[in-house]
């Protein structure tokens, strides 16, 4: 049986990472011995990276592993775990990509795009993120596997709401293109339900525009959840992404989608969501229009596209990944 050890990025750093690889870890345990660690700093100060890299180094050292797969974020560790068949998995290089190349800009190239030369194998969760990494390092070894829905993801039915829908908006970050989305429902009938920390210039827009909303941070992974239940439409109209795993959450749930027609969240979607385009408001705002009023024609359509990225199709991927390399 192979022996497999996942390393992740310290807890405190997002959830996000984990809650897509927690599911193909546990699942993983049905084909293979399973091990995980998580670095003990959630900052990459000199004195952070050193100390997470001896914990990486220690945890390799503990048995004769097959595969040591870094699941995303830490990617400064890969020279420091050189003797080992290391796979390293790319979500997204927003963080490089969408900055100006400032000196700590090249620095994190250094640590987190320069180092993926040396892994045997770098995956990738859309085709996007793997165009935009080869533009900046040559690689061994390259394949795209989307993220998975988790099992608590299930399909919960709601009673269709036209009159006034609640659409949920998760993350604030300037990515997720908030402000245009506030401006695009202005005079549409809607309760816009935010999760994340809101800044100044947030609230008045909230406030110019008319919009009834409510607001809150810091949610637990079954929170979350509740979140995706209790709301009608999903809003994912992002101007940049790794990957959009509201897109396929909202619709394991059963809820309609409006998201943006560039790569990779129309690929991720397909034809199973509204697409709009991020950067024009009446786009936008006529999405959600078509959404609310057709939220059926597009609960139907999210049911079968998530089909895709269903646990035992991309846990399969994996450990047929972990094969050839072993």
């Amino acid at each position: 049986m192979l022996k497999v050890l996942y390393i992740y990025r310290h807890s405190d750093m997002g959830y996000s990472i984990g809650r897509v690889f927690k599911p193909i870890e546990e699942k993983m345990c049905k084909y293979c011995e399973v091990d995980a660690v998580y670095m003990p700093v959630p900052n990459y100060s000199l004195k952070g990276l050193w100390k997470n890299i001896r914990a990486a180094r220690k945890a390799v050292k503990q048995k004769h592993y097959d595969v040591v797969h870094i699941t995303g974020a830490e990617h400064y560790l890969i020279p420091f775990l050189n003797g080992y068949r290391l796979i390293v998995t790319v979500h997204d290089l927003g963080f490089y990509t969408n900055h100006p190349k400032t000196i700590k800009q090249r620095w994190k190239s250094l640590l987190f795009i320069k180092t993926l030369k040396w892994a045997d194998c770098v995956t990738f969760i859309s085709e996007k993120s793997k165009s935009e990494a080869l533009k900046l390092v040559t690689l061994k070894k390259t394949l795209v596997i989307s993220d998975t829905i988790g099992t608590d993801f299930e399909l919960y039915p709601k009673q269709i709401n036209t009159q006034k829908p609640v659409v949920l908006q998760l993350g604030t970050k300037d990515n997720k293109n908030l402000l245009r989305t506030i401006a695009a429902l202005n005079g549409v009938s809607c309760h816009l339900r935010i999760i994340g920390p809101l800044s100044t210039e947030q609230v008045e827009a909230l406030k110019s525009n008319d919009i009834e909303y409510s607001n809150v941070s810091n949610l637990t992974d079954p929170q979350i959840i509740e979140e995706y239940k209790s709301c009608d439409i999903v809003s994912l109209p992002s101007l940049y992404e790794g990957f959009g795993m509201p897109i396929i959450e909202g619709q394991a749930i059963g809820r309609a989608v409006v998201t943006s027609d560039v790569e990779p969240m129309n690929k991720v979607a397909g034809n199973s969501a509204v697409l709009v385009n991020p950067t024009d408001i009446k786009s936008i705002r006529e999405g959600f229009i078509r959404a609310i009023e057709n939220q059926q024609h597009y609960i139907h359509l999210g049911m079968q596209n998530v089909k895709r990225y269903r646990l035992d199709k991309i846990t399969q991927e994996y450990y047929n990944l972990y094969q050839s390399l072993s």
